[in-house]
């Protein structure tokens, strides 16, 4: 997925997705976040449902002011677990529709790259 936005994350964005389920476990989803993002390249592995894919899609699914690289990185991230076949429930067409009005809230650089992603998809 080679997508310089996710790979540039800072520590403390990393750390806001990884606390996004009220803090639960955020000490795992992070470390997970981790390892998806530096050491597996966006792409997310069986066992992962939960540890780290649980905060990213909670990430993807509100923009909240203040948030919006950790949004997109999360939507980045959602995408790209879709065209891999990782997540088979989401459709990003739906997902599109109902996130567009957060999209056009981004500045242009982010909603550019969500554009991009979504037009690779193919959706």
């Amino acid at each position: 997925m080679k997508s310089g936005l996710v790979t540039s994350v800072t520590e403390s964005e990393l750390a806001y997705i990884a606390s996004l389920n009220y803090g639960l476990e955020a000490p795992l989803h992070l470390a997970a976040l981790r390892k998806v993002i530096f050491e597996l390249d966006g792409q997310f592995q069986e066992g992962q449902r939960w540890l780290p894919y649980e905060v990213v899609e909670l990430g993807a699914h509100a923009l909240a002011a203040g948030h919006e690289r950790e949004f997109a990185i999360c939507t980045l991230l959602v995408i790209a677990a879709v065209r891999s076949g990782f997540d088979s429930a989401t459709s990003l067409s739906t997902k599109f529709g109902e996130q567009a009005e957060s999209y056009d809230a981004l500045p242009p650089m982010l909603r550019e790259e969500i554009l991009n992603a979504y037009e690779a998809a193919e959706c």
